[in-house]
């Protein structure tokens, strides 16, 4: 897949992206004031919803055009550019919560990086992260040379787990009808009549999770 910044201002349009993002709000319960830390920021769409809302907010992101637009939109003291390995500059603690959308399919090693969001999360801070699910009976609507891993929803919940989080929140959003574009549509639109329908609750499009951090004793 090509990421430039049409890519990123298109997506922020689409009616998915947003309900996905107000969903990781909610799992990460953002407030006035909460500290948040946006892995894999893009061009800064969520940022902006973040801080509608009264959070402070950093982004990173490893893509330079992401972090141009973002720039742009959001200007540069709250953006810093990672390397590939994911090695994140901020000191323990220092966030209330961290959101990923549609990041940890892309890690080679998620759980060097889910150890490190740990690192960075205050005691019962807030993990919110979306992803592809494996278990959506059209994987080729997700297929994208750079995913390194796709989760079904108990994989997911096992390495959270493993890397000392406890899960709050599982589910999956976007019911898979049909191939056809208006019911794959109305998968979107009708999204939470179906979200604990015992067929779909685990074959929607995109997994939500949401997790807090245990301290470790």
């Amino acid at each position: 897949m090509t990421y430039s910044e049409s890519y990123f201002t298109t997506r922020e349009s689409w009616r998915d992206w947003r309900i996905e993002a107000r969903e990781l709000m909610g799992c990460a319960r953002v407030t006035p004031d909460t500290r948040v830390l946006e892995i894999g920021c893009g061009g800064g769409g969520l940022m902006r919803l973040l801080r509608e809302r009264g959070a402070s907010v950093m982004g990173v992101d490893t893509l330079d055009v992401a972090l141009r637009l973002a720039h742009q939109r959001l200007g540069s003291s709250s953006l810093i550019q990672i390397a590939q390995d994911g090695t994140l500059p901020f000191c323990d603690n220092a966030f209330d919560a961290i959101i990923a959308q549609h990041v940890i399919e892309h890690l080679r090693d998620w759980d060097a990086a889910l150890k490190e969001w740990y690192r960075l999360l205050k005691p019962n801070g807030r993990l919110a992260l979306a992803t592809p699910n494996a278990r959506y009976p059209d994987p080729a609507h997700f297929a994208d040379a750079d995913h390194s891993h796709i989760f079904t929803p108990i994989e997911l919940r096992q390495a959270i787990e493993h890397a000392g989080f406890s899960v709050q929140a599982c589910y999956t959003l976007f019911p898979f009808f049909s191939r056809v574009r208006a019911l794959r549509a109305l998968g979107v639109i009708a999204h939470k009549c179906f979200q604990r329908a015992p067929y779909f609750s685990s074959r929607g499009r995109t997994i939500l999770l949401g997790a807090t951090k245990v301290e470790r004793l």
